[in-house]
């Protein structure tokens, strides 16, 4: 995964910084985009067991990025989306 796909997809999308220090960068996934991202994360990311995310009451999965990004060497701040 590249940067510049995870940007694109994130666009249009809940993503933020949340967690007590304000140092967890989460992303919400609607049900019917997780297969897109799981192709875009790829089988070598997820074969060890998966990825920890937590399902919401209205089906929208949240998504920690902090070890999706470092692990891809992906910038954070890089794929929030820009102000005009």
């Amino acid at each position: 995964m590249t940067e510049l796909k995870l940007y694109k997809f994130v666009q249009g999308k809940e993503i933020d910084w949340r967690g007590l220090e304000g140092d967890i960068l989460m992303l919400w996934v609607e049900a019917y985009d997780l297969k897109e991202f799981a192709e875009l994360v790829g089988d070598d990311y997820l074969c060890e067991g998966g990825e920890e995310v937590y399902l919401l009451q209205n089906g929208t999965v949240a998504i920690g990025l902090n070890d999706i990004c470092e692990c891809f060497e992906i910038e954070p701040t890089n794929i929030l989306p820009k102000e005009i």
